[in-house]
């Protein structure tokens, strides 16, 4: 470093003689061929080539060689990384292929499962949703008349909540409607009219059928025997429960027009053949699979004509007769001619009700739940939250029950939070042809 003065003084006093100056590329091919630095240094103090005086200061200074045109060339502006446009385009490829890899998946599931969707589909559109009519055949209201608004400058009352259709007093037509009637060798049997409502909807319990909370359908059964039993269910029950009174019972007319007076729905509960006949006989007027059509129906006939102002028909036991294709089908066409419903209480698996109506386009229901299996205060409990486990899942749901004062007093508790729990207790009526077959 000491030297470098000195040398610059000799290379100043030098006696300045005339040389022509060359490019900047000359200068550099001069250095290449000396190799030598005091050449270069020459170069350096004529200007010659500024990337060649940079290496040479740095040499002499030992100092970092500062970065040219060049090194500036190769890493671009302000010192980017060059491989940065490379990254951007692989995090870019990368982003794209997650891209197609998520539409393909989601492309891959929907065709899984679009048998499954297209069947459910398929299942709905299947159920018909047959309206039901008021019993006096006209329409019914989609919606409460409003109230008129208050005069101005008066305090606007609290807005009541719109009435529940378990709760709504509601006067049934009468029991006999000579429309609907027809007059044959056994009594007055159901007709369909010429026009306005079949039977079943003339004699039905009111229902909005927009209403789209899950319904549950509960049919009291075996009714018609015990005069007091009847008192203690009109008691108990909400008005919206279904009674099925036994087609033999004495007196069932006044029965009948009891339960309809109190705002209740009403099936006839026809005997028909269990396993185990004669033996386990549930009495006179039985349907049999050993009977000719004929004869059933000469027995379904005279159990028809034993009152009026039920919706349809249900069975009392049944166990064998159910099992009975042909047997059954004959009593179904007879129960659709007539413009009823039939509600299977589903004594067996083997029953072939739900097919057998769905093709004679008979208006039919089907029980999921017996309430008082275990006739308990948990076993009752137990049952009535498996009937709103399957009406959220379904839609709907049908319970049949015995008049045992455990179940009554069970499902008059259960009742009560029903509203709050997102569900409406329903007429059989209201559930038609909702419930798959089975």
């Amino acid at each position: 470093m000491a030297a470098l003065p000195t040398r610059l003084k000799a290379l100043v006093s030098r006696p300045s003689t005339p040389r022509k100056t060359k490019p900047a590329k000359a200068a550099k091919t001069t250095k290449r061929k000396k190799g030598g630095d005091d050449d270069a240094f020459e170069a350096l103090l004529a200007g010659a080539d500024e990337d060649a005086s940079a290496d040479v200061l740095a040499a002499r200074l030992g100092v970092p060689k500062r970065a040219g045109r060049v090194g500036a060339a190769a890493t671009g502006p302000a010192g980017d990384d060059p491989e940065k446009p490379r990254r951007r385009l692989n995090l870019f490829a990368v982003a794209v292929a997650l891209t197609v890899l998520a539409v393909a998946g989601t492309v891959a599931w929907l065709a899984a499962t679009a048998e499954e969707t297209a069947a459910a589909r398929r299942k709905a559109t299947m159920l018909a949703d047959i309206p039901v009519t008021l019993p006096q055949g006209g329409a019914r209201p989609v919606e409460a008349p409003h109230p008129a608004a208050p005069a101005e400058g008066t305090a606007k009352p609290a807005a009541p909540h719109d009435p529940d259709p378990m709760d709504v007093a509601v006067k049934l037509a009468p029991s006999r409607n000579d429309d609907l009637l027809e007059k044959t060798r056994a009594g007055y049997l159901p007709r369909m009219p010429a026009k306005g409502p079949a039977p079943w909807q003339a004699y039905s319990r009111p229902f909005p059928q927009d209403d789209k909370r899950p319904r549950i359908a509960l049919v009291m059964a075996d009714l018609g025997w015990s005069p007091s039993a009847l008192e203690k269910v009109l008691a108990r029950m909400p008005a919206a429960v279904t009674l099925a009174f036994a087609a033999g019972a004495p007196n069932l007319q006044k029965a009948v027009d009891q339960a309809r007076g109190d705002g209740h729905e009403v099936l006839l509960q026809v005997p028909m053949e269990p396993q185990g006949f004669p033996q386990n006989d549930p009495g006179p007027g039985t349907l049999l699979t050993s009977l000719p059509d004929e004869k059933n129906v000469d027995r379904l006939e005279t159990a028809m004509a034993s009152a009026t102002g039920y919706v349809g028909l249900t069975n009392l036991t049944g166990t064998k007769f159910l099992a009975s294709h042909d047997s059954l089908q004959t009593v179904l066409r007879q129960v659709q001619r007539r413009g009823l419903i039939y509600v299977d209480s589903w004594p067996t698996t083997a029953s072939q009700a739900t097919r057998i109506a769905t093709q004679l386009g008979l208006p039919r229901a089907v029980s999921d739940v017996q309430v008082d299996r275990a006739p308990s205060d948990a076993g009752v409990a137990a049952q009535l939250a498996e009937l709103e486990r399957l009406a959220k899942l379904n839609g709907v749901a049908v319970g049949y029950a015995q008049p045992y004062p455990v179940t009554l007093e069970g499902i008059a508790r259960w009742a009560v939070g029903l509203r709050d729990r997102g569900i409406v207790l329903a007429p059989v009526t209201a559930v038609v042809n909702r419930q798959a077959d089975r």
